[in-house]
């Protein structure tokens, strides 16, 4: 006796209720994980120049741009650069560095001896370098006969200089004791 195969009816799907649009994407907005703002503030921010490897790998980038999710990558020495990594996906290698606090570096202490030792130093060497000169014109224009008046005016004259390099001291120093 031969055996038919027969089909068996198919069973009908259960009916869902019709949902509308707005119905749907409200369900699907709803249903997307959020990050909490705990684990925004936690998160660290990348910063230019950093070094970073991606997930498991060993290899060693260089952060050349950052923007809120991601960050493009460059392999230092080569032109080998990553576009658009999830920040989620780094690793970092080096110490987070700290922000700094104020835009404009530190001056440095000033010695004040130091200032002190070498304005004096270009004060005695610029007052013996212009009399030697003025002495040496001196002796030329004697030579030549000139008037005593004009000697005597080159001397009022390095007397004047060497009055207004005391002058000058005086005044660097008070503004170096402020």
């Amino acid at each position: 006796m031969a055996t038919r195969n027969t089909k068996q009816p198919r069973k009908k799907a259960p009916t869902l209720p019709t949902v509308s649009v707005e119905e749907q994407l409200a369900e699907a907005l709803t249903e997307k994980p959020n990050k909490t703002t705990a684990e925004h503030a936690n998160a660290r921010l990348p910063s230019l120049g950093e070094r970073v490897s991606i997930g498991s790998s060993e290899t060693v980038f260089s952060i050349t741009r950052v923007s809120e999710k991601d960050v493009d990558l460059q392999l230092p020495g080569t032109n080998i650069e990553r576009f658009r990594v999830p920040v989620d996906d780094l690793q970092y290698l080096d110490a987070p560095k700290e922000a700094s606090r104020s835009s404009k570096p530190a001056k440095p202490a000033i010695n004040l001896e130091e200032v002190r030792e070498r304005i004096t130093s270009a004060q005695q060497n610029s007052i013996d370098q212009f009399s030697g000169d003025i002495a040496i014109l001196k002796k030329y224009l004697k030579s030549k006969g000139i008037d005593q008046a004009a000697l005597d005016e080159l001397d009022d004259l390095c007397n004047d200089t060497a009055k207004r390099w005391r002058a000058a001291v005086e005044t660097i120093e008070g503004l170096l004791e402020d």
